[in-house]
């Protein structure tokens, strides 16, 4: 009997780890669930003269970002590959200023806090010349 328990726990345990390890594989490896529990999307900036007056970017092609999942983290990053420190600021679909200007250095992060999930948000930018990476969480 005590062998028999013993044995049911054994193969229960593994079961038990052989569905959280390919849960954690298939989250990390295939883009589109990993989007879902990770979001994350990418604004490319280059600046060929610097940019003196706020200039608005798209992340992955899209002028505005809703934040539209409970997995977001509401975060910016300029990416450590950048070419140097940006000014932000976030605007609603008023035009509204929501976030007020914002310095982040690069490989910096700033959080984003206020913004509303299911919101449309425009990301305004001044940078210096260069390229900058932006991310947002």
């Amino acid at each position: 009997m005590k062998l028999k328990k013993s044995l049911l726990f054994s193969i229960i345990a593994f079961a038990l780890t052989v569905v959280v390890i390919t849960c954690s594989l298939v989250i990390q490896n295939v883009g589109s669930v990993n989007q879902i529990f990770f979001p994350m999307v990418t604004a490319i900036v280059d600046s060929s003269d610097g940019m003196e007056e706020w200039e608005r970017i798209s992340f992955n092609a899209q002028k505005d970002m809703t934040y539209d999942s409970i997995f977001w983290r509401k975060e910016i990053t300029n990416d450590a590959n950048s070419a140097g420190n940006i000014l932000m600021r976030v605007k609603d679909i008023n035009g509204e200023i929501v976030v007020n200007e914002f310095q982040i250095t690069p490989g910096k992060s700033a959080k984003l806090e206020g913004l509303k999930n299911g919101e449309k948000y425009f990301f305004e930018i001044k940078a210096a010349k260069g390229r900058f990476f932006i991310n947002a969480t």
